[in-house]
């Protein structure tokens, strides 16, 4: 059977496109779902930027059986750099699908004079390490997504520490708290806050300045942040580390945007108080699950992870490709 690979269709009639294309990356990747409007509002957002973005659909017999994308990484972005999604649904495999959206996908890098394109698979796919090595993909960095049930979390074993931050004068304030404060500079604060924290993460390609535009339309814009999940960790005035969680329209589980602790906070257990306290926050929420991904050489943070009782699902690979 013929396959058909075009652009996703614009304007509202396209409304089914988009949910389709979003309903086969959650079934690809179901450690991190999305929904319709998630997508669309990325692909905005990469226009807005000036970055290229775009989404395509595979059809065969009028369905939309496949979908892929790529984009550019405002964290860590280069203009011949890009990310790649790509998925087909289950019953379609081994159908000519996957390879149909590539070759759609190579000529439009190609066009744009790609550098590199990076897209990510779980090690224990049974398609997608040798579809990628086929294409001349690499494996490179291995990530760990990990899960925490929220409903099963003792906080005892951390009591003491939280007590021994607070009695140095550390304490943590949600962004709801924040925001009702009134503080003028508060969006220029918190974007300092999470300039300075991100740094260090490990990450495949090098760390760019996450502009004040991106931090306001990503992170501040997104419309699953949890502003009493946003949480800041303050000592003497100085804001020294943060959390952030966010909801996906297309799951009950929260996901982790970025934890992180200023240099001179680091080992002291700034992170790990801000975790448990947005586990208590997911409590009251009533949320079931917390979800994060580090890098498998993020030492420090995976053991944070460990210690809160995160269970790590088989790691997630980044392919690269060169041009």
């Amino acid at each position: 059977m013929s396959v058909t690979v075009r652009p996703i269709g614009d304007g509202e009639w396209a409304a089914a496109e988009w949910d389709a294309a979003a309903h086969l990356l959650s079934l690809a990747q179901p450690h991190e779902p999305w929904g319709a409007r998630e997508l669309r509002k990325r692909q905005q957002e990469q226009t807005d930027w000036g970055y290229r973005a775009g989404v395509l659909v595979a059809l065969q017999d009028g369905e939309v059986r496949g979908m892929a994308a790529y984009s550019q990484n405002p964290g860590a972005y280069h203009p011949q750099r890009y990310v790649l999604e790509l998925a087909v649904h289950p019953a379609s495999g081994g159908r000519g699908v996957g390879g149909a959206l590539w070759d759609a996908l190579e000529g439009i890098l190609r066009e744009h004079d790609a550098q590199q394109a990076r897209i990510l698979a779980r090690e224990d796919h049974p398609v997608a390490p040798g579809f990628l090595a086929r294409r001349g993909f690499t494996a490179g960095k291995r990530y760990f997504t990990s899960s925490l049930d929220v409903t099963a979390f003792d906080d005892a074993p951390f009591r003491t520490l939280l007590a021994a931050l607070a009695a140095q004068g550390v304490r943590i304030r949600s962004l709801a708290e924040l925001q009702a404060g009134h503080m003028p500079d508060l969006h220029t604060r918190l974007h300092a806050l999470m300039s300075d924290v991100r740094g260090d993460v490990p990450r495949a390609d090098p760390v760019t300045p996450l502009s004040f535009q991106v931090f306001k339309d990503a992170v501040l814009g997104d419309p699953g942040l949890l502003p009493q999940a946003y949480l800041v960790a303050e000592a003497g005035g100085e804001w020294i580390g943060q959390t952030t969680l966010f909801r996906s329209e297309a799951s009950r589980e929260l996901f982790t945007g970025l934890t992180g602790v200023t240099r001179e906070w680091r080992g002291r257990g700034v992170a790990t108080a801000l975790k448990v306290a947005a586990i208590g926050v997911v409590r009251a929420l009533g949320a079931p699950t917390i979800r994060t991904d580090n890098a498998s050489d993020n030492a420090p943070m995976l053991r944070v992870n460990d210690r809160l009782g995160f269970v790590r699902d088989p790691a997630t690979v980044s392919y690269l490709r060169q041009f």
